[in-house]
């Protein structure tokens, strides 16, 4: 019942530990609360439940290494499958429409993004009811809820039917929201690196094997066989959900332990340090407005959403365009061009490794002397920031110029190097800067994210069109050297912005 370990990450703001404190201040004049202070303090803290040590085996800090990394490839796989049901219909749209009789080539878009717009609001949902209710139950739901609409979708008897159940799979995602939120409740700071490159490797690679399976699968089986393989991966990680998965929120355990404390000693004063006085309503609105409210009112979240939404919509762009021009100017077959992909999936994969040695650099050094802030993750940021641009410019005027097709499939390899180097740290960022609300500020994150992923392939051919491979890639390389500053930015004024915002954001 005692115990002193605490859950939010160094270097994070306890929001509600600020509000706390400002509502004792006001509440009583100088004089009373400084003869009060002492006796108060000193009921609170013996009626405060919290972990016991590192030697507590409820706290999932503490679960063996084999367990937490189960957990780990577990939920970083049911992220592949996921991030691969969003792009294997792409190669198999021109069946679909075939099947269904329609020759508006909108659909052959609108089959992928509408996806995207259900994952808008997918992680704006589970986000919040994950930090009511903790991980368990929103896991489940939300992989169950996926197999009914994959399965649909592979029923599906018409063009309408099939995307409006594309669209309740994007919606029932779970994965977006809650891996970077498990790293933060299974690993201590320190040690988040590689699993944080782990869980960032999965959205990455899904894409880019997405086309390569689905056309082989396509032609093999079928279109629908592309939606029943889905289907029957997320059965199958369901079930090993229910065998290994527990609760990993440590808000939720220690509510609960509370409960049973309080039932079992009928000392009705034992809370724990995150409980508040609101009502269950109030805290199911204020729940569910928090990733809003992140998004918009917190400076560094805005910032690193933007970012990634711009970082992630030059992915989706360059894959929903990359079979095109390998096609018209290399003179790729139907059968080869996707493995044009996969100079983007090895660069993706080498992101990885460099976000693994570098992640935890910083934030060890600086552990021996306990000065760990959340900023000393954004380096690789840094990296990624240049070398994005790179991959673009050579990406573009190598295929304006028709030189060798492995020129431009490097590139790609470069692009996708920049791409994880960028995202997985930023994620990294938000869960040590927002602790227990990790959840809602990377909900927020996903809004610009999917924004980006949904409107920015839309821009492409016409961009392509009107100003050539070349110069329409070096825009995009432009823009993309205009975000360098944002986390040198962040590095030099973002612990100031976190230690001035004051805000109640369970209000």
């Amino acid at each position: 019942m005692a115990g002193s370990v605490h859950t939010t990450p160094e270097g994070a703001v306890p929001y509600d530990a600020i509000e706390v404190v400002n509502t004792i201040e006001k509440a009583a004049p100088p004089s009373t609360f400084s003869e009060k202070a002492g006796s108060e303090q000193e009921r609170d803290r013996r009626n405060l439940v919290d972990f016991d040590g590192e030697t507590d085996l409820s706290n999932p800090q503490n679960w063996s290494p084999t367990l937490k990394w189960s957990l780990i490839v577990l939920v970083s796989t049911l992220d592949f499958a996921v991030t691969l049901a969003t792009i294997i219909s792409a190669p198999v749209a021109p069946q679909i429409l075939n099947e269904f009789n329609q020759d508006n080539t909108l659909y052959t878009t609108l089959i992928v993004s509408i996806w995207e717009l259900g994952e808008i609001i997918g992680p704006l949902i589970v986000a919040p009811l994950s930090e009511l209710y903790g991980r368990f139950f929103i896991y489940h739901v939300g992989t169950i809820l996926f197999i009914v609409f994959s399965a649909a979708c592979a029923l599906s008897t018409n063009i309408q039917m099939l995307v409006a159940f594309r669209f309740l799979n994007g919606v029932a995602v779970v994965s977006t929201a809650l891996n970077p939120s498990m790293v933060g409740d299974l690993f201590r700071v320190e040690e988040r690196g590689s699993a944080m490159a782990m869980v960032g490797l999965a959205p990455m690679l899904g894409p880019v094997v997405g086309p390569i399976v689905g056309g082989y699968l396509g032609d093999a089986l079928g279109w629908r066989w592309c939606f029943w393989l889905i289907t029957i991966l997320c059965g199958f990680l369901e079930i090993c959900f229910l065998l290994l998965l527990r609760e990993t929120y440590a808000v939720q355990i220690l509510k609960r332990r509370a409960s049973r404390l309080r039932k079992e000693t009928g000392n009705t004063d034992l809370r724990t340090k995150y409980e508040t006085d609101h009502t269950a309503a109030q805290l199911f609105q204020n729940a569910c407005v928090r990733p809003l409210v992140l998004l918009f009112t917190s400076p560094i979240l805005f910032l690193m959403s933007l970012y990634v939404g711009v970082v992630y919509g030059y992915l989706y762009l360059v894959m929903t365009t990359i079979t095109s021009v390998f096609e018209s100017t290399y003179q790729f077959s139907s059968s080869v061009v996707g493995l044009s992909f996969l100079g983007l999936g090895l660069g993706c994969v080498i992101g990885v490794f460099v976000c693994r040695s570098t992640l935890d650099l910083w934030v060890r050094r600086k552990s021996k002397t306990a000065e760990m802030r959340p900023e000393q993750r954004l380096p690789p940021v840094i990296f990624g920031g240049f070398i994005l641009p790179i991959g673009l410019f050579m990406y573009g005027w190598t295929a304006e110029a028709h030189v060798q097709y492995m020129a431009p499939i490097i590139a790609t390899g470069i692009l996708g190097a920049g791409l994880v180097s960028t995202t997985i740290p930023v994620r990294s960022y938000l869960v040590d800067a927002f602790g227990i609300y990790s959840a809602s500020a990377i909900a927020g994150c996903a809004v610009f994210r999917n924004l980006g992923g949904t409107f920015m392939p839309l821009a492409g051919p016409p961009l392509y069109q009107n100003l050539g491979l070349g110069w329409g890639n070096s825009v995009l390389g432009f823009i993309a050297l205009a975000f360098i500053p944002v986390p040198l930015l962040l590095m030099r004024y973002g612990e100031a912005l976190r230690l001035r915002d004051k805000r109640k954001f369970e209000v």
